[in-house]
């Protein structure tokens, strides 16, 4: 009786555990996006036209890898315009 009670419990702190990831991640997705549209702005307002665009991909990269990620697509875009 203890082991199942205790297996109960244990799956719900996972399924929490797993909505508190799940949640995180969103807000990190969408705060990458503010961010890149923010940078897009400033930067075509330098004259500077990275192909960095607000999509499903760019959400993705954002969300698991943070500002890491949007510096490292930001690369990638300069990369494209000069190569």
């Amino acid at each position: 009786m203890i082991i199942i009670i205790s297996s109960c419990f244990f799956a719900v702190s996972l399924l929490f555990n797993q909505g508190k990831c799940v949640v995180t991640s969103l807000i990190r997705g969408v705060c990458g996006m503010v961010v890149i549209g923010m940078a897009n702005t400033i930067l075509s307002g330098f004259g500077v036209f990275v192909p960095v665009g607000i999509n499903f991909l760019n959400f993705a990269v954002s969300a698991f890898l943070g500002i890491p990620g949007i510096l490292a697509i930001y690369g990638i875009g300069f990369w494209q315009m000069f190569h």
